[in-house]
């Protein structure tokens, strides 16, 4: 039985329009560390279980979360439980992870996050649905609890990516980052009213690793990168092979590509995810006991994780119980937004992301919400009065200083675009 956990969210105005045409991704893919598992599982050899084991590094951030927050009791593994897992990316360039040679700036050397998703598994495991949050969302971040024993106070109208900066602080270390995870899943309770029972944080390094430890990976470009001054990448559009390197280049890309924004990365980060997994299919992954051992112990080594997915016999019982699920189950989305009508490069949640909210709590599938939301009709009254109040709470907070590049005021932001099949099964 599933326990009904309070949200302890508060309220707060947003915009309500939203595009009709939210476009909704059936993905191709896993979350990469639970499909190594299964891979390992389901291949009915315990190749070295301590050794890959011990690759884990987990973190525990349960001192660093308020303690009135709620609690739940689970079974092992989740077994009939439903699950919400925050997946988090960090851009951190000390040690093995300065990737483009500036360890030494002060801006990058610290901890920091730039990707998050909401993996949610349903209890009956019939479906995987991953929701991602845009780092330019303007959210209420809580008072969170610092790496250096300190306490930030609480903001409002703030870009998402703060929240993890507010927990780490000027630090790259262990309890840095378990302040930011901290701080960061506060903040997504706050935002959905949702109860986060997981997390797992990858950084740069274990994405190249991984990538390599499949042999690379053969993934379709749909238009031209020309990059030379950030990530140095440049591709032609159709399909390529990418080493380990070229990948992480791939999911960092921004410029010399499409308009430049954050919005626009979402999808090639899911296409790589993609690419991932069709490679590791493609090279039997579940009979080549060699070759599973190798990718397993790379991708494993590239997590930073919570205690209850830290061992491996959790870990690899949830993905078992999501291995019957068929590809055509599996939803990916960008959390509904639009732009804010006082600043291009920043997004507010529609309603359409209340709805979101709303049936993963349910634990009932987010495509049906959806659909049911863009077929109701926007209380324009409603939304001038929100937008005037986020507007004037805005102009109260310091600007987080993102590049993102804007477009026209007051525009709706869309969602991840989608194809309706995988760009990757073209290139092979």
């Amino acid at each position: 039985m599933i326990m009904a956990v309070p949200s302890h969210a508060k309220p707060k105005p947003h915009a309500r329009h939203s595009a009709k045409d939210l476009t909704r991704r059936t993905a191709r893919r896993f979350l990469l560390a639970g499909f190594a598992v299964v891979l390992f599982v389901v291949s009915g050899v315990g190749i070295a279980y301590h050794d890959l084991q011990s690759q884990v590094n987990t973190i525990d951030i349960n001192d660093l979360l308020d303690d009135n927050r709620d609690t739940r009791q689970v079974a092992d593994s989740y077994e009939g439980q439903a699950v919400n897992i925050l997946i988090l990316g960090t851009d951190s360039r000390a040690g093995a992870n300065n990737v483009d040679g500036s360890e030494g700036s002060e801006e990058v050397a610290v901890a920091r996050s730039d990707t998050a998703m909401i993996l949610h598994l349903p209890a009956d495991r019939s479906r995987i649905e991953l929701v991602s949050i845009p780092r330019d969302l303007l959210v209420d971040i809580p008072a969170c609890k610092t790496a250096d024993g300190g306490t930030t106070e609480a903001m409002s109208y703030t870009t998402f990516n703060t929240a993890f900066a507010n927990g780490a602080g000027a630090s790259a270390d262990d309890d840095a980052v378990a302040a930011g995870v901290a701080c960061t899943l506060a903040t997504v309770e706050e935002l959905t009213g949702l109860y986060i029972d997981e997390y797992l944080v990858v950084d740069f390094n274990g994405l190249i690793t991984t990538v390599d430890a499949l042999g690379g990976v053969n993934l379709y470009v749909d238009e031209d990168i020309n990059d030379t001054e950030y990530t140095k990448l440049v591709l032609e559009s159709g399909c390529q092979h990418l080493d380990g390197a070229t990948a992480l280049q791939y999911a960092r890309v921004r410029h010399g590509v499409g308009d430049g924004s954050d919005l626009q990365r979402i999808p090639r980060q899911q296409n790589l995810v993609s690419a991932m997994l069709r490679t590791a299919k493609s090279k039997n992954y579940f009979t080549n006991a060699d070759a599973l051992y190798s990718f397993a112990r790379a991708a494993l080594g590239s997590l930073t994780a919570s205690p209850g997915i830290s061992s491996l016999t959790t870990l690899a019982g949830l993905a078992m119980s999501a291995g019957n699920i068929d590809m055509d189950q599996m939803t990916f989305i960008t959390m509904p937004n639009e732009q804010a009508p006082w600043d291009g490069n920043r997004a507010l949640p529609t309603d359409e992301a209340d709805a979101v909210w709303a049936a993963m709590k349910a634990d009932t599938p987010i495509s049906e919400a959806l659909d049911t939301a863009a077929q109701e009709p926007t209380d324009s009254s409603s939304d001038a009065t929100s937008t005037d109040a986020a507007q004037e709470d805005q102009a109260t907070q310091p600007s987080s200083g993102s590049d993102q590049s804007g477009t026209a005021a007051n525009k709706t932001i869309p969602t991840a675009d989608a194809t309706p099949e995988d760009p990757a099964a073209q290139c092979y």
